[in-house]
């Protein structure tokens, strides 16, 4: 009896360290590591699904996709608390994954000229008919809709409600510890990024919560897989400059002048190594695990072929 208890203590004492690691885990916001790249998935813009922002598009604004079912508890209750998400643009598409009658209640939503108004929350909270201004056909085909099963096919999300940020799956109440984080840790230097555009990666139609600059060695900069390890990294709006510069190419190229002038201002130049500066601020090596990820981390300390060996 005593070994059976022992056993007995053993194993629930093993259950509880496994829920609670599997429950932290799910509650982390990935910082070290990213997970999948979210490059097939489709990133809503405004003058596409302008209907499903939740308010007036803001460009600065980080974009947040939101996925509800009419029927679900947790969604209707996110539907009340919609303060939550001030401060993102949201695009809110309606995911029936609960069933027919959530797709029958859909179908009605989409009878509206507008899928996301005060009016149609206030159906589906009260869990009620839906009374709106209906939506125009074209061709007999509801455009909106259209555009919402696009949406949905494209990310196939298996729980709601979900939310999405860059085209990868988070909880909102670790991305704004991020966002506090950064406000808190980063000192930023004001600069006009619009100004250094040309050095900017080409990225979805996404904002991400921060500008990340990089100075690079030439040949990082032609690094593919460096390159797609910055741009799957969607915390980040990423801009890669020079680390260094000589010659004439200095002067006659821009990116030459304006990685330059980006040095200079962030007292950056004469560094050997590959450097990161979040909002204007150079991040000393000791802090990179903290906001990049050991892909990022790894690629960036690469020598170019033939040196060091």
């Amino acid at each position: 009896m005593k070994l059976f208890n022992r056993f007995r203590h053993f194993f629930l004492n093993l259950c509880l360290g496994l829920c609670l690691n599997l429950c932290l885990g799910l509650l982390v916001f990935p910082v070290a590591a990213l997970a999948g790249s979210a490059d097939s998935r489709l990133i809503p813009s405004p003058q596409t699904h302008g209907a499903f922002l939740l308010e007036p598009w803001q460009p600065d604004a980080p974009s947040i996709i939101a996925f509800k079912d009419p029927y679900c508890p947790y969604c209707i209750k996110a539907l009340t608390k919609l303060d939550k998400l001030k401060g993102y643009n949201v695009f809110m598409f309606w995911s029936p994954i609960l069933g027919q009658a959530s797709q029958t209640k859909v179908d009605e939503i989409f009878g509206c000229a507008d899928p996301v108004s005060l009016s149609v929350f206030a159906a589906v909270i009260n869990r009620r008919q839906v009374s709106c201004d209906k939506a125009l056909q074209d061709k007999g085909e509801n455009r909106l809709k259209q555009l919402n099963e696009q949406v949905v096919a494209s990310y196939d999300p298996q729980s709601v409600p979900s939310y999405y940020f860059g085209g990868q799956k988070v909880h909102i109440g670790a991305l704004d510890r991020f966002k506090r984080r950064l406000s808190t840790a980063v000192k930023p230097v004001q600069l006009n990024w619009q100004r250094y555009l040309s050095l900017k990666l080409p990225q979805q139609p996404h904002t991400g919560l921060a500008n990340m600059l990089v100075f690079a060695p030439g040949h990082l900069r032609q690094q593919q897989a460096f390159l797609d390890a910055l741009k799957a990294d969607y915390r980040y709006n990423w801009f890669v400059a020079d680390l260094s510069c000589e010659g004439r190419a200095c002067k006659d190229s821009e990116q030459a002048r304006l990685s330059a002038e980006l040095r200079l201002l962030l007292a950056a130049d004469g560094r050997k190594q590959t450097a990161f500066a979040i909002n204007g601020m150079v991040l000393q090596p000791e802090r990179y695990p903290g906001f990049l990820s050991e892909e990022i981390i790894s690629l960036a300390s690469m020598p170019a072929v033939g040196v060091g060996n």
